[in-house]
């Protein structure tokens, strides 16, 4: 072994730690990037972070040299029928072909509801080709969009949020809850004070039996099971029927409103 390869090594660290900083400097003053000068983590290797700079330069020279384009353009322009032209036997085929060329270009898109294969061929065709990108490609990077971006499901959303501000509400470990709220209820005491007469609750269950909705507002009703200890003691109080909440569509999101719970079970 050659007694001064450990020296060289350290060298070579120290050389790219210098090369690294350098590299800092430079996204910082070029592009307005707030990247400490120190190591980001001293854990992680100068090669491993000296490779991760190298693609942030080349993502932000790549954006910042870059123009808009219509993501048909962007893919090459391909030919395609129109979506009233295909029949039902080969439509998914159609949208199979479409989705592959999308892929390739780096252009990925998802649906969080079922939807249907002529109606989403449809938006690709009519909507998301003319809809603009940056006009750049680089290797690993992709461009995700989703249908509902475009088209919400607010039954769908409203029935998530209800879902996930029930479970937060009955989480005595965080205040989550309250990213759910209108800035009304917020200033609405009953949901705090509720949660502080007790230590904590079991859910045994919660089901959406109806959803009404509007462009402006919405209410939910479930039937719900849980109980809370009172805080202070061993009591036990048990809540069980039909509730409902009321949201209001804000900011582009189904923000609760009020929420009436059923009686406690004495």
């Amino acid at each position: 072994m050659n007694h001064n390869e450990p020296e060289e090594f350290e060298n070579e660290l120290e050389r790219l730690k210098r090369e690294n900083e350098i590299k800092k400097l430079k996204l910082m003053l070029e592009y307005g990037m707030k990247v400490p000068v120190e190591s980001l983590n001293k854990d992680i290797p100068p090669q491993v972070e000296s490779q991760f700079l190298d693609n942030v330069m080349e993502f932000e020279k790549a954006f910042h040299h870059s123009e808009r384009i219509m993501i048909y353009d962007f893919i090459g322009k391909p030919d395609y029928r129109k979506s009233e032209s295909i029949p039902d036997s080969e439509i998914t085929v159609e949208l199979d072909r479409i989705m592959q060329l999308l892929n390739e270009n780096q252009i990925s898109l998802d649906t969080l509801c079922e939807v249907d294969d002529r109606v989403l061929y449809h938006f690709i065709t009519e909507e998301l080709f003319l809809t603009e990108t940056d006009n750049m490609k680089i290797k690993g990077m992709i461009s995700h969009f989703t249908y509902e971006e475009f088209h919400p499901n607010h039954e769908y959303d409203i029935r998530n949020n209800c879902n996930w501000f029930i479970e937060s509400f009955l989480n005595k470990e965080s205040d989550f809850y309250t990213t759910y709220l209108t800035k009304e209820a917020e200033g609405n005491s009953w949901f705090g004070n509720f949660r502080k007469a007790f230590s904590s609750f079991e859910r045994e269950s919660f089901e959406i039996t109806n959803i009404q909705f509007d462009e402006l507002s919405s209410k939910v009703e479930f039937n719900i099971t849980f109980s809370g200890i009172i805080d202070g003691s061993n009591q036990i109080e048990s809540f069980s029927g039909p509730g409902k909440i009321e949201l209001l569509f804000r900011w582009d999101y189904w923000c609760v409103q009020a929420i009436t719970l059923p009686s406690n079970k004495k």
